[in-house]
Parts: structure tokens; sequence; C-alpha cells
């Protein structure tokens, strides 16, 4: 299988560089001319960008070619989205990556203004040593306001526990088991958010909401207001006033709606403010891991894995190995559905069990349409646009809550109301198990390569399968038998060595009792 040829138009870091290079031919620049860009785009699988490129609609139509795009970096403003999921290309970004320097950043900030670092570093520099003069306060069991409990909130919420604050957040974006995961209390309006809040911090893109000054005096007597998201989150003129009537007592500013702020900027001259030149996201270790997540989500889409990083699929909020194994299990039952249904006519109906949250159904539904489509239409489909193509080919799929015994992860898929057509599969300790197929009972743990016959359960059908078979140099390695009832229809699943070759399906296809056989090779 040859490499995937990838384009990096700007300075990416060596290890991102060099984990890049391990597994595929890539181009380099450290500044690639926007306007060379066009006519290299037919020639990539993937390309990625920062920030001196936009990759527009008229820039992404019509390159067959490309699979993958990618911004070295949070933001993806410079990305056309609707246009890429249209043509199934994977968007991939950095947001994490800066996630915990954020998080530390905002809390520097935080002991600055509350303990009056800043102010007494400069007195001491001076000559002085009034300590009354800057007695501070404890963050100890105060009450900690996240507006957004995105990848940098839920790294604040990590930190403030260490500090024992009571945590609570405003993200109607997200669903409550979030919340619970990360011992934070849902409050479901900003305004009682402000009201109940010490401290507030605002860790949104910028199309969050804008603190005013009405949100804003809604904060108890002497709060505390935080920003190193993005500015322009928060009204700077009305926080000015609220500090110098003494309502706010002190800010963190990381970001401000010009940057730099003019040297008049009320918020410069104000004591109790700490600012800092938008380092919120600037560490070390944040710029290599910006550019290492880049490159192992780019080669995951490549490879048809679901990186987490994936922008325009509602990618779960799941743990890396957890995701890998649930996106396998995807990728087997809707293949392996899609074969056994040639005709599907009806909805397709998901069931899926009490193991998964809510918060995982609409990336399985798009996953498992991307598998159950591909090969049956001539355009590419993935889980970016198996909606859409879905949509087109009339394809419904429903999706219901199951309540197995097991609480493993598991789930089903049939055709609406044909019983028989059932194909169900589970975890256990991250392995995939087989449970049913065409609505027959079996339990396997499903291999790389698998030969399945469909067949009536009659005497010496086993062995005629085995006899050809070996009669083609092919080792059996494990035999696994279902059936609905005696002398019906019955499934037979041999694991092979080796890949089954055509003349030998064929063989198999003439046997009597013998209705079909399936092979399957490394889903």
């Amino acid at each position: 299988m040859s490499r995937p040829k990838i384009l990096v138009t700007e300075v990416l870091g060596p290890k991102g560089l060099e984990y890049l290079r391990r597994h595929a031919d890539v181009d380099a620049y450290d500044l690639l001319p926007p306007e060379e860009l066009p006519p290299l785009m037919d020639h990539y699988d993937a390309v990625i960008i920062r920030s001196a490129h936009r990759l527009t609609r008229d820039l992404l139509i019509g390159h067959p070619r490309l699979k993958v795009v990618a911004r070295a970096g949070a933001g993806v403003d410079n990305v056309d989205l609707e246009a890429a999921t249209e043509f199934g290309i994977a968007v991939i970004n950095a947001p994490g990556a800066n996630a915990i320097a954020a998080a530390e950043h905002t809390f520097g900030l935080l002991l600055a203004v509350m303990r009056n670092i800043v102010a007494g570093d400069a007195h001491v520099r001076e000559g002085g040593w009034d300590r009354a003069a800057f007695l501070g306060h404890e963050l100890y069991e105060k009450r900690l306001g996240i507006i957004g409990l995105g990848r940098v909130g839920r790294q604040v919420a990590r930190i403030a526990h260490g500090f024992r604050m009571q945590v609570s957040a405003y993200d109607p974006y997200l669903p409550q088991d979030i919340f619970q995961a990360h011992d934070v209390r849902e409050v479901a309006c900003l305004e009682d958010l402000a009201a109940q809040s010490d401290i507030l911090t605002i860790h949104t893109p910028k199309s969050g909401p804008r603190l005013d000054e009405a949100l804003l005096r809604r904060l108890p007597m002497g709060a505390i207001v935080m920003n190193v998201a993005r500015g322009g989150l928060i009204d700077e003129s009305a926080l000015a006033r609220l500090l110098s009537e003494g309502h706010v007592r002190g800010a963190g500013i990381d970001v401000f709606v010009d940057e730099p702020p003019a040297s008049k900027s009320p918020l410069l001259s104000i004591p109790g403010v700490v600012v800092t030149p938008h380092l919120g996201g600037s560490t070390h270790e944040a710029m290599v891991e910006v550019g290492m997540m880049t490159a192992r989500g780019v080669l995951d889409a490549l490879d048809n894995q679901t990186p987490a990083n994936l922008v325009n699929v509602p990618i779960p909020d799941l743990a890396e190995h957890h995701l890998k194994a649930l996106d396998h299990a995807i990728r087997v039952a809707g293949r392996i559905f899609s074969r056994f249904n040639p005709r599907a006519s009806r909805p397709l109906v998901l069931s899926v069990g009490q193991g998964f949250s809510p918060s995982v159904i609409p990336w399985l539904r798009q996953a498992l349409l991307a598998a159950f489509l591909e090969g049956r239409v001539d355009e590419r489909v993935n889980a970016v646009n198996a909606l859409l193509v879905a949509e087109q080919q009339g394809v419904v799929l429903l999706v219901e809550e199951a309540h197995p015994e097991s609480e493993s992860p598991w789930l089903s898929l049939r055709q609406e109301g044909l019983p028989e057509t059932e194909l169900s599969v589970a975890l256990h300790q991250g392995q995939l198990l087989l449970k049913k197929m065409a609505g027959i009972p079996i339990d396997l743990p499903w291999p790389d390569r698998a030969l399945v016959t469909c067949h009536r359960d009659a005497p010496g059908v086993v062995g005629r399968v085995g006899s050809l078979v070996g009669r083609y140099g092919i080792n059996i390695g494990q035999l696994h038998l279902g059936r609905r009832s005696p002398g019906q229809e019955a499934l037979m699943i041999l694991t092979l060595d080796t890949d089954p070759p055509d003349e030998l399906l064929h063989a198999l296809r003439q046997q009597s009792d013998i209705d079909n056989v399936y092979a399957f090779s490394r889903l």
C-alpha cells in the first residue's frame, strides 16, 4: 500500500514533522505563498495549514484525492466547514493541545490578582515592606463560575478542585453527563451563574456569550473576573467601570479587543487588574503538542480511523482507547450488516445498550451510516458526509435505547420489522465480540479474517466446507456454529490464517444446502 502524501504549508514543529514523515511522504514549507497553494491541491491526500491560508469552497472543490485538511491550532475559522463536510473531507484541528497551558495561565493570573503578587513585587523592588497593604484572599472554598466547559474549561475545573473550590458551569451545548463526569454543578442560566460566582471565568470561542454591563452587575460585590479565552468576550469599558466603582474587586485579562491594547485603555491603569500579552496557550509544551496532535489526527483520518480532534463530526468525549475500540466496532458492524442486507429497503434500527451515554449517539449514527454506505455508492462516504449521502440515498436510521442484562457497551442493527436481519456486537475489555448475526445467536471474538456460510442445518455441511478450505491450503484457526432451530437456517464462521481466494468462495457457493458465502478481511 502506497504511503499518503501530505502538504504542510507553514511551520509545524520538528516533532510533528518527524512523526508525519515516519508514515507519509511530506512536502513542508516554512511559509508557502498563498497564491501557490491552489495548483498543489490535486496532488495531496492531506493539507495542513496554520493561519496564513484560507481553505474556501472554491479551493476545496474538485479534488478527489484530498481526504483531510488540518488547522494546526484550535480555531478553524479559515476553513469552509460546510464545503468540507459536503465533499467528505475530514477537518482536523488541535483544540486541546494548549488546554492545560490556558488553564494554568488562568490560575496564574487568578492567584496574582487574589494575592496582590504583581503589586507586591513592584513594592519590594521599590524598597518597600508594607505587608498589611497587600493582604490577599484565598481560593479555598470560593465559588468559581466557568462559562464554557470545553477542553480548557474542564482543565480549569480540575485545577479548581485541587484548591477545594466550589465549581459551577454554564454550557448549553453539553449533556448533563459531561458535568457529572467532571464533578461540576450545572447552571442552566448565565445570569444565575454570575450571581452565584465569587470568581467568573470564560472559556468559549468567539461565538460565545458577551459579558456586558448588565451581566457583570449580577456578580456579587467584590467578585473577580477572568478572560484567558478571546478578546471581545467581555465589555472592557463596562468592566473598567465596575472595577472603578469597587463592584468588581479585580480582574485577570490575557486577551483584548485590540491587541496590543491602546496605552489609554482603562484596564491598564486600574489597581487590581493583572494583564498579560495573550500568553494563555503559549508554552513550549503546548507548541510541541499542537504539532503532534495535528499530525496524529491527520494520519488517523487517512487510515479511516476516527481521531478525537475531528471537527466536522460530533466526536464524543471519550478516552482515546475507548473511542478507537468503539470506532472499530461500528465499522465492523456496519460493513457486515451491509453485506448481509444488500437490498435493505426498510428503515434501519440501531439499538444501543445502557453502557452508552447520550452524548455518544450522534457520532454513532454518522459512523454507522458511513460503514453501511461504504461500497454501496460511487462517491466518497465517511462519517463526515454520511448524513448527507444517506439522505440522498433514502437511507433512514432510527435509534432506540435497549436494556441488556450486561452493562458493557453494545449495539445492534436490524431492518425495521425484520428481526431475522439483526446483527449485534459487544465490547468486553476492549475486545469486539459478535453476539448475533442474521438474527442467529452466536458468541465469538471477531477475527481479522473470517469466512461465513449461510446454510441449512444439515448433516455433512460442516465437513464438506472444512475439506474444501483445506484443499486450498488454508488453515482454519477456529470454527463457530449457530442456528435458528434444528434443521433450519444456520451460520458457520471460520477464522482463517490467510484470505480465501475467489475460486474457493465460488466452489463453496456451489455446494448443496449452502445459500451464501461471505469473506471478511481486516474490517
